[in-house]
């Protein structure tokens, strides 16, 4: 009964949003939420449109933003690696005794 009921209230949803999809899609230029009053047509005033000056500054930001992640990745990439290297080198050692360097003390008595 529980699983009949969750299915219906799942189906309800779906029937408003998609009453709600076709709503907006029929407005046509009009924003689609009633809330939001274009007040001028102006691109350097709206934060909805986009002025030449305002794409270059997102392409800018865009790209920074790639750089600095590319880089920040390269960088934990060597650490991880040298890392790696010295895990590998010191489990050579272990393996193969022979090839480790051992110095030995003995106390004159």
């Amino acid at each position: 009964m529980k699983r009949l009921l969750l299915i219906a209230v799942v189906i309800v949803i779906l029937i408003i949003g998609g009453g709600l999809s076709s709503q907006i899609a029929s407005n046509g230029n009009q924003l689609p939420i009633p809330g939001l009053i274009r007040q001028t047509t102006d691109p350097d005033a709206s934060a909805l449109d986009m002025a030449p000056w305002k794409a270059e500054q997102l392409f800018l930001f865009v790209g920074f933003i790639i750089f600095n992640l590319v880089g920040m990745a390269v960088t934990i990439m060597a650490i991880v690696w040298f890392l790696n290297w010295q895990v590998k080198s010191a489990n050579a050692i272990k393996v193969n005794p022979s090839t480790a360097v051992v110095t030995t003390t003995e106390e004159a008595t």
